[in-house]
């Protein structure tokens, strides 16, 4: 009896040792990092955390209004008759972000939407268990709507989407008064106007802000290059605008400062770099996180492939299981579906809805509550992928079987091209080449499937070669 008491205050002594130093280690570096360390110890200890989330979590999508209005031009449907508000569902997502970034109807009006028209949509997805976050924008010729310096006609928008009445839906969880603003004072001026108009008209109605970025140049905001979408302490400006902060957060499967992260540690991190530079306390919500999917190439100028889009949607969702704070909402995904006619490099769902991306199924795991082990093999990362430019022309590339090779090619735009393959069963179009008006640019890509040596060429109408690309495959 004795030693056994001996031995219970000795290990008694040892864990209130250990406490005071974990206290005292915390304590110091508290004073110097306290969010990140307070937060830090949460993720270490989760039992220590008093904001421990028992409630349930955001797995959302971005998808825009014309893509699940049924009379819409580009209405989805696939061959089950399920729309995406269906499949949405049956992946267990329970937030869309619903965008507005192409007509769905002929003619060049702006694409603004009727009571009913809003009803009929959000009623379907009530009835789905799917809550809506409503982003205000519009898809217009008025190029005043897609300037850096925020216009008057945008304050016109903003009246138009709560004359339209789909702010007084059940279904709408939150509105999302501007995507990415620069914060610079005149744009501020405007969403504090545009925030106060809201409030007026539905005091109860939460509010965010799609992510923001700083400039290093206020006096002309047409050069991006002086763009930081990396000052995350100026969302302390919109502090008083938002009910909570959407964070947009991409290159997770990246190398940074040298430093190769996987994509769940550089959630965490993100995160909490996030939180402490904001020093707050209101909710966050993870707005927009993505990954290319291989099928072709992204605005970010990422390729990828289907497994590494999968690793990455599994690295966040991972992360956030966590953390299991409730400061943190979800996430939203971008995208769900191509908005053009091309494929989309960020979608998880193609060819009219009747194919899944791996990271449909990763999500679904996720938002279902089970084990997505048996999906591991989905998110191994087993090709590279590059991208090649006009200087590259001439050059010889090495590739290993199942590498995607894209192209991003600035060329006259009043020319038709033609790029042929020297050989055969060597290199397989995943993306034809194609012209993409916003970004100027022609992109294609292809994926190796065999070994051997290959040439690319791109000719004119008039069949005179002017692009080259050697690719050897082993």
């Amino acid at each position: 009896m004795f030693k056994k008491a001996k031995k219970k205050n000795k290990r008694t002594f040892f864990l209130l040792c250990l406490t005071s130093f974990l206290a005292l280690t915390c304590s110091t570096v508290y004073a110097v990092y306290p969010y990140a360390t307070s937060n830090l110890l949460f993720t270490v200890f989760p039992f220590l955390s008093p904001t421990t989330n028992h409630g349930s979590t955001f797995y959302g999508e971005n998808i825009d209004m014309s893509q699940i209005l049924p009379t819409s031009q580009h209405y989805v449907i696939n061959r089950k008759g399920e729309d995406l508000i269906d499949i949405a569902a049956e992946l267990g997502i329970n937030l869309i972000r619903i965008t507005n970034a192409q007509r769905s109807f002929p003619g060049a009006a702006d694409s603004i939407y009727t009571k009913s028209q809003w009803h009929r949509v959000l009623s379907k997805m009530q009835s789905k268990g799917i809550k809506a976050l409503i982003l205000i924008e519009t898809a217009s010729s008025n190029g005043d709507y897609y300037t850096p310096d925020i216009r008057p006609v945008y304050l016109e928008l903003v009246q138009k989407y709560i004359d339209s009445g789909v702010f007084s839906h059940p279904d709408v969880y939150a509105v999302d008064i501007q995507n990415e603003p620069l914060l610079t004072d005149a744009n501020m001026r405007m969403l504090q106007s545009a925030h106060r108009m809201i409030k007026e008209k539905y005091p109860s109605l939460l509010q965010t802000i799609g992510w923001w970025a700083t400039t290093s140049r206020p006096d002309d905001l047409s050069n991006p290059n002086t763009y930081n979408w990396s000052d995350f302490s100026a969302g302390k400006k919109i502090a008083d605008l938002v009910d909570f902060y959407s964070i947009h957060m991409y290159g997770l499967a990246t190398a940074s400062v040298g430093l190769q992260l996987n994509p769940a540690l550089k959630t965490k991190e993100f995160l909490l770099q996030v939180e402490n530079a904001l020093q707050t306390n209101k909710p966050m919500l993870i707005e927009e996180f993505g990954e290319a999917n291989g099928d072709n190439v992204s605005d970010q100028e990422t390729i990828g492939s289907p497994e590494l889009q999968a690793n990455v949607y599994q690295g966040v969702y991972q992360a956030l299981k966590d953390l299991h704070r409730s400061q943190f909402l979800g996430s939203v995904a971008f995208d769900f579906y191509s908005r053009n006619q091309y494929a989309d490099a960020w979608a998880i769902v193609k060819n009219k809805g009747n194919y899944l991306f791996p990271a449909a199924y990763i999500l679904q795991a996720y938002a279902s509550g089970k084990n997505p082990a048996h999906l591991q093999a989905s998110t191994i990362v087993h090709s590279q992928s590059y991208l090649l430019r006009n200087a590259d022309n001439y050059a010889l590339k090495d590739l290993h079987v199942a590498d995607r090779i894209g192209l991003k090619l600035q060329l006259d735009a009043s020319q038709t091209y033609t790029l042929a393959l020297s050989e055969q069963g060597i290199l397989q179009p995943v993306a034809l080449l194609h012209y993409d008006p916003v970004a100027n640019s022609y992109y294609a890509v292809y994926q190796a499937i065999g070994k051997g040596k290959v040439q690319l060429t791109i000719t004119s109408a008039n069949k005179t070669p002017f692009y080259t690309i050697t690719v050897a495959i082993s």
